[in-house]
């Protein structure tokens, strides 16, 4: 900027001249900068309550589905003993638990032994030997350490870690304390030298144990060592015979587990297929295809299309947030196909289409908007197929040079794609587009955007239905809770019939499709459902024996149980061959290799057997597997914990000989009276905020302030204007005004259920009115009873009555109502040309007006710059002008002197 005089010769204050020349340019810049100003507060007004009405949206989306309100309790008698939480598949009743053994890791303190420290090493401990080598077993993996005179504490219980163990040494009591990291008897450890010098180390390091006295824990080298034929040379021999009998015994606890899986799967299976069965049979007029299609579709058969094909098989459309090119919504089935919904609501003989901010406005004359009841409108849904277009675009340059460049595909998928010359980019993993020739370490990605547009066909598709529309005429009445019921056994029923056995052969007596097979005939040729329990109980045409409990499918199941036992026994015996069984070809190098390994290890045992040291003061406690019993039925598991049957049982503490512990779960009415009640307080709040913000007191001529104005006024006066401003940013708001219209239609709509119509208001729930309600709340809803509602508190509880009387009724009104809702905040969040996707405002548009106030702030301080230059040069000019006569009187004056 140019050094500027003011006022030299003729003694003007320029700069307040010039100011006042131009302030009428000032102005106008300081209006936009207000303008500016304010549309930045109101975005982040929006975006504030964008951010509350989407989490709501996204809170909602699973009270749509009866899955949210199948809430269980449990009540255990003894919560010392046994902590249990239920699931929505756990039955309702009460059932009997014993706790038999909780589990337990495996651990070893290790006997006291002179090392100060850490750094103390096994010389120093009076360890001679060379390499000592350890075999850690952990989880029935073997991982041998090796240890010399140098090693340390610190090292050692290094070692000990990358096996896998807990590992410390303790300086203060000078023992060390080592454990297996999980629980259960798989998981437990032992610690044995490899070679008499590992042997010994582990007892200077004060760690070696042997036989527990009660003969529950052998001889650490005893099971190798019992395999040794060091005396006749038969060691060899010993290990295949022992490898033979663990493969067969591995293979018969494959196949008897196997078997008695499938049966217990049988069990529920059986009568989920006759209740499946009965179904149909009970509901014949019904269309049995549909109805498998809109099981299958479970919870997300209301935001779902079904469609009839030629075939009289049904293609699934499931709901997308996408929009057609009229706003309308687009439905996507498995095979990449689309649909889109067209709405239109008519009455009078006349066709509407619902606008954004709700209202209803004639298809034939826009002007016309429908000013009677909405409830006398029927709504008309029509299905058109969609083309699907894909765009890829890139944007470079900045500002007023930015250009958006063009791509398409090369190929079936997105991961090459070309600009107009031809050029090829391809996608990295950094989801970055590089042109091909790029080096991997490249900086030179662009970033290439997709945005997908539909167009609907104009003539609509025939035969189309949706789940929600035309559900009741398909299932010709059947109750929400019916319906539900068949979905879950039918899923049950598929899931048993679509599974394979890994397993056993062909021509087992228990695999999947003879089962199958078995219930199939059991139901036709006996009775339905009552020959299938006669199939699964032992009884009747399938008794045999005198002792009918034997042929049932439980009894089978036990004696199955009891034969896994039995071979799983001979496969712990034979545990040491694990690793050399895991070897099918027995004739490979690899095989040999491990096999005369083996047999070193087991002469090595037999001689460590007799000749090694044992710390009597170190303890060992061994890792123990959990053991309940559940309705007399009994569960081992590596932890304390159980999912059975719907219900998550923890085991605290053994129960005293045949004590049992009750078990009682219902269903959780306080649970459902309680989601309700959140799901109404969450609306509140949101609801109430834009009613505040609507009826917000008008900020008059409160302008924001300019940096002059600010320094007349404290910061106390500043933040206080500004904040009146902000308050009222959204008053009158028409976007805002269709958001609460939408949202309110929504939950005050009526739901008809079994030819009744239901609201809130049938529930107890209820807004206060204006009269009532306090300042900006009147369209909040309470609860009578409710007794954290002092408005309501004193009322009737109808909603816990209904909750315990009509639960199926409750939890279909709630969620029609929750989809209500869901859509209605959904349509307002489309993206269009002047808002993005999940947003509620024009926040597109803002964003541009916002940047054109940017643009035209920058015109308008040139502009000033300019004008002021102009000025200045003037008055420079006048300065000279005056210097010089100035100058040229001094002269005059000098010749008169």
């Amino acid at each position: 900027m140019a050094i500027r005089l003011s006022g030299m010769n003729s003694g003007l204050d320029t700069d307040s001249i010039v100011k006042a020349l131009v302030s009428g340019y000032t102005t106008k810049k300081e209006k936009y900068e207000k303008a500016q100003t304010k549309l930045g507060w109101k975005q982040e007004s929006w975006k504030s309550l964008n951010t509350k009405v989407y989490s709501m949206y996204s809170n909602i989306s699973n009270l749509r589905f009866s899955s949210a309100y199948n809430l269980k309790k449990t009540s255990v008698s003894d919560m010392t003993k046994a902590t249990v939480t239920a699931s929505s598949t756990a039955p309702n009743g009460t059932q009997s638990l014993k706790i038999k053994e909780t589990a337990k890791a495996g651990s070893l303190t290790g006997a006291q032994i002179n090392a100060s420290s850490s750094t103390t090493t096994l010389a120093q401990l009076g360890y001679t030997g060379g390499d000592a080598q350890i075999n850690v077993n952990t989880g029935g993996t073997t991982k041998t350490i090796t240890l010399s005179a140098t090693s340390t504490m610190s090292d050692v219980e290094k070692q000990l870690k990358e096996t896998g163990l807990n590992a410390s040494y303790d300086s203060n009591y000078k023992r060390f304390y080592i454990s297996s990291k999980d629980t259960g008897v798989e998981n437990d450890f032992t610690l044995t030298g490899a070679n008499a010098a590992g042997a010994s180390a582990l007892y200077k390091l004060g760690i070696a144990v042997g036989a527990s006295a009660d003969g529950t824990r052998p001889n650490p080298y005893g099971e190798y060592a019992g395999l040794s034929g060091k005396n006749n040379g038969n060691t060899q021999q010993n290990i295949e015979d022992a490898r033979n009998a663990y493969v067969t015994a591995a293979d018969n606890v494959a196949k008897y587990n196997a078997q008695s899986s499938n049966l217990l799967n049988a069990i529920t299976y059986g009568n989920a297929y006759a209740d499946v069965q009965d179904f149909y049979a009970a509901h014949s007029s019904a269309d049995k295809t549909k109805l498998e299609t809109l099981a299958k579709l479970g919870s997300g058969r209301d935001s779902a299309v079904i469609m009839k094909n030629s075939d009289d098989s049904y293609t699934t459309y499931s709901l997308t947030t996408a929009k057609d090119a009229k706003g309308n919504a687009v439905y996507k089935s498995a095979d990449g196909k689309y649909i889109s919904a067209e709405e239109t609501y008519t009455a009078d003989g006349k066709t509407y289409k619902k606008d954004s901010d709700g209202n209803y406005i004639n298809v034939a004359d826009e002007t016309d908007k429908y000013s009677g009841d909405t409830a006398k409108l029927t709504k008309n849904v029509a299905y058109h197929e969609v083309t699907e277009k894909i765009s890829y675009t890139s944007t470079t340059g900045e500002g007023d040079d930015a250009k958006e460049v063009s791509y398409t595909k090369v190929g079936d998928t997105d991961e090459k794609l070309q600009d107009a010359d031809g050029k090829v980019y391809t996608k990295r993993a950094d989801g970055k587009y590089y042109a091909d020739g790029e080096p991997d370490d490249s900086k030179n990605g662009i970033t290439i955007k997709s945005k997908a547009d539909y167009t609907s066909k104009r003539e609509p598709l025939i035969n189309a239905e949706a789940a929600n529309t035309a559900y009741t005429a398909l299932t010709n009445g059947i109750s929400e809770a019916d319906l539900n019921t068949y979905t879950a056994n039918l899923s049950t029923v598929t899931a048993f019939e679509s599974s394979e056995d890994t397993v056993l052969k062909k021509d087992d007596d228990y695999t999947i499709s003879k089962l199958t097979e078995a219930v199939h005939s059991a139901y036709a040729d006996n009775g339905g459902k009552a020959g299938v329990q006669a199939l699964i109980s032992g009884t009747g045409a399938y008794a045999s024996g005198s002792d009918a409990v034997d042929n049932s499918y439980a009894g089978r199941v036990s004696a199955l149980t009891t034969a896994a036992q039995t071979a799983q026994e001979t496969v712990d015996k034979n545990s040491i061959v694990k690793d050399l069984a895991a070897i099918k070809d027995t004739n490979s190098e690899e095989y040999k290799a491990a096999l005369s390994k083996l047999v070193d290890e087991v002469d090595a045992a037999y001689d460590l057997s007799s000749s090694a040291q044992y710390n009597t003061d170190a303890s060992k406690i061994d890792g123990k597997d959990a053991e309940i019993e559940l309705n007399g039925v009994k569960y081992t598991g590596a932890s304390n914990s159980f999912n059975i049957n719907g219900l998550n049982i923890t085991a605290l503490s053994k129960t005293s000989g045949n004590d049992e512990i009750s078990i009682t779960t219902a269903t959780d009415t306080q649970g459902i009276y309680d989601k309700i009640k959140d799901f109404l307080t969450e609306y509140n709040n949101v609801i109430n905020e834009m009613t505040k913000l609507y009826n917000a007191a008008s900020a008059g001529s409160y302008e924001p302030l300019t940096d002059d104005e600010k320094e007349n006024m404290s910061d106390k006066e500043i933040e206080k204007w500004e904040q009146k401003i902000k308050d009222s940013l959204l008053k009158n708001d028409t976007t805002l005004s269709g958001v609460m219209t939408a949202m309110q239609s929504a939950m005050s709509s009526a739901v008809e259920i079994n030819g009744k119509k239901y609201s809130f208001s049938s529930f107890g729930i209820h807004t206060l009115g204006y009269l009532n309600a306090a300042d900006n709340e009147q369209n909040a809803y309470h609860i009578d009873g409710d007794e954290d509602d002092t408005n309501t508190s004193g009322n009737t509880d109808k909603l816990m009555a209904a909750i315990n009387n009509d639960l199926d009724n409750v939890m279909t009104f709630m969620q029609q109502i929750s989809n209500n809702l869901y859509k209605a905040i959904g349509d307002k969040m489309s993206s269009t040309s002047l808002s993005s996707a999940f947003t509620i405002y024009n926040d597109k548009q803002m964003s541009t007006e916002y940047s054109n106030y940017t643009k035209l702030i920058k015109e308008w301080e040139t502009k000033i710059s300019d004008k002021e230059d102009y000025y200045y040069k003037k008055f420079s000019a006048m300065e000279s002008s005056l210097a010089k006569l100035n100058s040229t009187q001094s002269s005059l004056s000098s010749y008169f002197s």
